[in-house]
């Protein structure tokens, strides 16, 4: 009779742990906020998604439903520009949202949020330094010391590099909770290709069926097949006046793809490099095709004019969701790959001197004679 009562007892306590007939139910409460429209988003297909939708009752709020695995949502009252990543999985999720400080709110109920809060505030203390960092190089900047400018560039890169580290082991640490393929495939731009299928293949099988490790796996997959070597995947992209460009129509010479946008400051700070690298190398049989990020075509094409990018340019205008960005797996710009004329895969991510030195290697020296 003893186990029996046990046995009946914990079935209660987890019954009481879980919404109706295992969903998830999340209870709400806005703070100073009585009235008011609060949705439920997700980010797909590089756009927000309302899924559901309620009304606040003197500030409060349910929303019951179900996942198939612990997943990332967003709790959203516009009228107040207030945004909450909550995960959310099947079972009973209090929330108390303090609109003047989203991140102090307090979600419990949820064990896959309380590792998501972990790593959070793990790397609080890191940004914090970052942000010290960063009002320190503008700082430098407007005073013009250049010296200050690269001491802060350098703390930058170093405490980028521990907050790298801290992710990785944080993922590998938490390898059986869908967390960990969330943060990695968030910062997925950090990670080339060997460390990127390293983090993949410790990842626990029973996170097979989750959709950031499925598109982890994918990315990893999109990786392969433009490293050094591959041929190049084709595409075909408009110019400025609306006429398509086909990558394949560009074989013959050596071609740099060049990912930018005009509201990209590195990138308009590499210009210059490919400008030079261009004029250095076009009747050698080099060129380029720029690929822009850009939503806006009157900044585009005059991004181009103010820099004197004077090769083909393309873009479908669709910002981060650029199809051949996709195609190239390319989720931080600038970024490039260099083709050989047969248009295999050569080098990628080439600046500055390094851009020179690779064509210096397959075209030969620069001619320095004077006209």
């Amino acid at each position: 009779m003893k186990k029996t009562a046990l046995l009946l007892f914990v079935v209660a306590i987890l019954a009481g742990c879980t919404g109706p007939r295992g969903e998830y139910a999340i209870k709400g409460h806005v703070n100073k906020i009585d009235t008011g429209l609060v949705f439920l988003q997700k980010f797909e297909a590089d756009k927000w998604v309302n899924t559901d939708s309620t009304r606040l009752e003197k500030g409060s709020f349910v929303f019951k439903g179900k996942v198939d695995l612990p997943e990332l949502i967003h709790i959203s009252l516009p009228s107040s520009q207030l945004i909450l990543p909550v995960f959310v999985e099947n079972t009973a999720i209090q929330i108390e949202i303090n609109p003047d400080t989203v991140e102090k709110s307090v979600v419990t109920g949820s064990p896959t949020h309380d590792i998501f809060k972990q790593y959070q505030t793990m790397t609080d203390a890191i940004n914090a330094k970052m942000d010290v960092v960063y009002s320190d190089w503008k700082a430098a900047k407007e005073k013009s010391d250049t010296l200050g400018m690269k001491r802060n560039d350098s703390l930058s890169t170093a405490l980028d590099a521990e907050m790298k580290k801290q992710l990785v082991d944080f993922a590998k640490t938490n390898n059986k909770s869908v967390v960990s393929p969330y943060i990695v495939l968030r910062n997925s731009w950090q990670f080339e290709l060997p460390e990127l299928e390293q983090i993949v293949g410790s990842m626990d099988t029973t996170l097979n069926a989750s959709m950031y490790l499925k598109s982890l796996r994918e990315r990893v997959r999109v990786l392969q097949s433009v490293q050094v070597g591959q041929p190049a995947p084709d595409f075909s992209m408009n110019d400025s006046t609306g006429k398509p460009v086909q990558l394949s129509s560009l074989k013959g010479k050596v071609l740099l793809v060049d990912f930018w946008a005009s509201w990209c400051s590195p990138c308009r700070a590499e210009n210059p490099n490919v400008v030079k690298a261009w004029q250095a190398y076009n009747k050698k049989g080099f060129d380029v095709l720029g690929c822009s990020f850009d939503q806006n075509r009157e900044k585009w094409i005059k991004a181009v004019k103010d820099d004197k990018l004077t090769w083909t340019h393309v873009s479908d205008l669709k910002g981060w969701g650029n199809a051949a960005g996709k195609l190239y797996g390319v989720n931080s710009i600038p970024a490039n790959v260099l083709l050989d004329k047969d248009q295999k895969i050569i080098g990628r991510n080439l600046r500055g001197e390094d851009l020179m030195k690779k064509l210096e290697e397959i075209l030969g020296p620069v001619d320095k004679k004077k006209k």
